[in-house]
């Protein structure tokens, strides 16, 4: 029994080492491995194989006192001399690290002090957790002149200032290449052709039946004028599409466009201002002049030239 709670005991100490290790990792890096189900699977495991281990080698151990009894005195000498080594190894680790006082010797430590019975007894500290405290001190100083004199790292808060902004470049730099994750908050106003184009297309299919393939409006407004129901804006015109106004019978597109498809069709019907269908719908909704310079997407560098008329577009989108 004391072999195995020997055991238990150095494998909460690799435990513990290996819990202090992931503070040296980045936060990422820790989170992951801790939410790591497979490395909770091995911890759980290395712990079982120990507590077989220790019992299989107590029961080896048994049978081998068993034998010795049965073969003579010298082998169970030998045998007994084998534990006091061990045991004289194993306690002395354990005195190393707790120095503590054996039982039998408590009167060396003992008090003028009781109370309720119960004798205060004047331990040493064990050396780990004075080696900690050393340490601690250590690390304090080397902290205090790191960043607080010679200020050669930055403190919690700017660091994580610097990582915030890192993170907000990364994400400006991945949304350019991520074209379906805009929404109604961060959506932009597409002006590259090939957009347009496939905007057109969008249109044409979907919504040239309750506007007019020029825009020109039908059962639904018109496109081409100054006068907007729910909002000129590209932020407004997208999420008109996205969620849609069932109380006029403007269905909601999510389901079916994904959200650059939702960009290019709105940035298309914004691209439709001013222009002139075949038989223009009466203006519908409040004067808002549409912004085309505000909220437009950064110019894509691969994109082809913007065509030369409206026109070429929507003959395009009604192939």
């Amino acid at each position: 029994m004391k072999k195995l709670n020997r055991a238990i005991l150095i494998f909460v100490i690799l435990l513990m080492v290996g819990a202090g290790s992931l503070t040296m990792l980045n936060t990422a890096n820790s989170l992951e491995i801790i939410a790591n189900p497979t490395n909770w699977l091995v911890v759980i495991s290395l712990f079982f194989l120990i507590i077989a281990f220790t019992a299989t080698y107590e029961a080896l151990d048994a049978m081998k006192k068993l034998i010795a009894r049965k073969d003579g005195k010298e082998i169970v000498e030998s045998l007994e001399e084998e534990k006091e080594e061990e045991k004289d190894w194993v306690d002395g680790l354990l005195h190393k690290l707790t120095d503590a006082v054996p039982v039998e010797n408590e009167e060396e430590v003992a008090t003028d002090h009781v109370y309720d019975g119960i004798m205060e007894l004047d331990n040493n500290l064990p050396p780990w957790w004075k080696a900690g405290f050393y340490l601690s001190i250590v690390f304090a100083v080397i902290y205090l002149l790191r960043f607080h004199v010679f200020q050669s790292a930055p403190l919690s808060e700017e660091a994580f200032k610097i990582e915030m902004a890192e993170a907000e470049i990364a994400k400006a730099e991945y949304l350019k290449t991520a074209a379906n994750l805009v929404d109604e908050s961060s959506v932009t106003l597409l002006t590259e052709n090939s957009r347009l184009v496939e905007g057109g297309k969008i249109f044409a299919k979907n919504c040239a039946v309750c506007h007019a393939i020029d825009g020109g409006g039908g059962v639904g407004p018109n496109f081409t004028d100054d006068y907007w129901i729910h909002g000129a804006d590209i932020k407004d015109v997208f999420a008109t599409i996205k969620y849609g106004v069932p109380a006029k019978g403007m269905i909601s597109w999510k389901d079916q466009l994904n959200a650059g498809e939702m960009q290019e069709v709105a940035s298309y019907i914004l691209s439709l201002v001013g222009t002139t269908p075949a038989n223009p719908k009466e203006p519908q909704g409040v004067l808002t002049k549409p912004s085309l310079e505000e909220n437009v997407a950064p110019a894509d560098s691969s994109a082809t030239a913007p065509s030369d008329s409206i026109e070429d577009i929507t003959a395009i989108s009604a192939l």
